[in-house]
């Protein structure tokens, strides 16, 4: 980090408007506190009704201030553009009370869900609702404050997924997070747990439904959202829609990490994530809710096929059954859906815009729509982009070996006896999660060791770029046979589907691998050292599930040592971070060097 990226910070303290930021931050970190006292502890009546007026109190405060600074504004539009997050937060809580008091059977219901009894408890939730979401937004604000003063984007997706860990192990860690009240986690445990959520990865030391109250669900589900979504696509989604302009090199760095096009394309990529992420979650949790047996209270039921979904979307592989789906293998109204959302998920937001894309121009009805039209018009003959060929041809050839792979060896073994439906089912649907979701339908301690080695090389390939999957992903995999291929026919370039790979592609491609390579082995190496008792084939099977963030287990992660846990920690942060933060670095813009050296021939291999 040089000069000056290290003073972005201070910089920003000393931006105009300081004092309205100050003011902003001693606000969020006052409520923020309030809401994990009241919400993590169990505090008596009293002391709750005094937090309950304290936050009034910050909550008048805010929309004073919001009030204050549109009133002595010398342009008050271009003030509510500069600020449209925040007065359109304001608005809402404001319309959603408003609908509250007004709507006597939505209040009606909202309180048979809080369990209150009168329309009065009803403020105190409001009030903290408003309060956390505006903490959330300064959150994201401060790191787009980073980005606009010149602050390198690898610096603030590590900073900002290391935060996000650090405040998920202190959620995890207050008392009222865990399932029993006179019982916490431990600091390890803790850790380990948000580190799993945030990364994605799905490995748990303890039983997520039977550990966990429904705040700590909640904090876990929210983590897992932050780190499947990625934080920096919510920094991307304010960057592209905030009047402040960004540098270029942050601006290349968001146009790599949400893959767009071209500059012009960043916001409607931006969008496009989001919304794509928002339908996908609430479709696949419609699925699930009405595909669970209708018993039951409504809510729980809702509450299960939410969290599924967002894990399932995310790839994350967290599930609310000590035995992960294994009660749930033969039914296929919850299995289409959860694959559904692992593909999704996996394949990546540009894979499934293009192919979208493709169908639309295809379809004479659609594109006699106005914006449809006009949109074939500007691409009259739509091309597959090479990346999106890659990726699907890549995924569809690595769900079909690992179908064919896993029915072929386990058919005489785990499968054996089972009807042959029942086995396609089991076979497919680890082929689709063993790529990095993490779900699983058969204990994973019991298959042979060459399905094992068949689920790790699964593993390692993991899904598609600009996805919630890990791994070194399809297209690298790609890259890297189609250069061995150049190379064995004696071509000095890569080629495909007559397009020429550019260089940087060569190596940032080797250098995901090699990295991948060099974290593998360097992680096997630790946990031998803290965990000698366990196999080497637990060992690293249980590594390369955490640096691909799959999440399949032979069921070593309880049983590991502290050491053995802080291994796994960082190895799910690299696997999450390190081929991101080494694609931004190898794509970031710099100045080209007017020289070169001479060559000098080698021999390898």
């Amino acid at each position: 980090m040089d000069t000056h990226e290290s003073t972005a910070l201070v910089s920003i303290l000393r931006e105009r408007g300081g004092f309205s930021s100050g003011f902003m931050v001693c606000l969020g970190l006052l409520a923020a506190t309030t809401l994990a006292l009241e919400q993590g502890f169990s505090l008596g009546a009293e002391l709750t009704d005094r937090l309950h007026f304290f936050q009034y109190g910050l909550s008048f405060l805010y929309v004073v201030h919001q009030g204050w600074m549109l009133w002595r504004a010398s342009d008050r539009w271009e003030l509510l553009r500069r600020r449209k997050f925040e007065y359109a937060l304001l608005a809402g809580f404001v319309l959603l009370a408003l609908g509250l008091a007004w709507s006597d059977p939505v209040s009606a219901s909202v309180l048979r869900f809080l369990h209150g009894s009168a329309p009065a408890d009803l403020v105190a939730p409001l009030v903290q609702l408003f309060l956390l979401a505006s903490v959330l937004l300064q959150l994201v604000q401060l790191h787009h404050r980073l980005l606009v003063h010149g602050l390198r984007a690898e610096w603030v997706l590590v900073g900002s997924f290391a935060m996000l860990i650090l405040a998920g192990t202190l959620l995890l860690l207050l008392p009222r997070a865990g399932a029993a009240s006179n019982t916490t986690l431990s600091g390890i445990d803790a850790l380990f747990t948000a580190t799993s959520a945030v990364c994605v990865t799905g490995l748990s030391v303890c039983d997520p439904g039977t550990a966990f109250s429904p705040l700590g669900l909640t904090i876990i589900l929210a983590l897992i959202q932050a780190g499947g979504l990625g934080i920096m696509t919510f920094v991307a989604f304010l960057a592209v829609t905030s009047s402040e302009s960004l540098p270029v090199a942050q601006l290349l760095a968001f146009k790599q990490i949400v893959n767009a096009r071209s500059f012009a394309a960043l916001k409607r990529q931006v969008w496009a994530i989001v919304g794509f992420t928002v339908v996908c979650e609430g479709a696949g949790a419609l699925c699930l809710f009405y595909a669970l047996p209708p018993t039951g209270d409504p809510f729980s039921r809702a509450g299960w096929s939410v969290f599924h979904s967002i894990s399932a979307f995310c790839n994350a592989g967290f599930a609310l059954q000590s035995d992960s789906l294994i009660a749930h293998r033969t039914e296929a109204g919850i299995l289409l859906p959860i694959m559904a959302l692992i593909v999704l998920g996996g394949l990546g937001f540009l894979v499934v815009n293009d192919l979208l894309g493709l169908q639309v121009t295809r379809l004479p009805l659609l594109r006699r729509v106005p914006w449809l039209k006009r949109y074939h018009q500007r691409l009259p003959v739509y091309r597959l982009p090479l990346q999106t060929r890659l990726a699907v041809r890549v995924t569809v050839g690595l769900l079909i070996i690992g179908l064919a792979g896993f029915w072929v060896l386990e058919a005489g073994h785990l499968l054996r006896g089972l009807p042959w439906t029942t086995q396609a089912w089991l076979a497919t649907f680890q082929s689709v999660t063993a790529r990095t979701a993490g779900f699983n339908t058969v204990p994973i301690e019991q298959l042979q060791p060459a399905t094992l080695l068949l689920l790790m090389a699964l593993m390692v390939v993991g899904a598609s770029p600009v996805s919630t999957g890990g791994g070194i992903k399809t297209v690298t995999l790609a890259v890297l046979l189609l250069a061995l291929r150049a190379m064995i026919a004696g071509r000095d370039k890569v080629e495909i589907f007559g397009r020429t790979l550019p260089q940087r592609v060569l190596l940032a491609a080797l250098g995901v691998f090699v990295l991948y390579m060099l974290a593998a082995a360097t992680s096997v190496f630790a946990l031998t050292l803290t965990d000698p008792a366990l196999s080497l084939r637990a060992q690293s099977f249980e590594v390369v599930s955490a640096l691909s963030t799959v999440g399949l287990s032979t069921g070593i992660t309880p049983q590991l040592s502290i050491g053995g846990k802080l291994v796994l920690c960082a190895t799910m942060f690299v696997g999450r971070l390190g081929p991101v933060a080494l694609v931004l670095a190898v794509f970031r813009m710099g100045a080209g060097r007017r020289f070169e050296y001479p060559e000098e021939e080698l021999v390898v291999g």
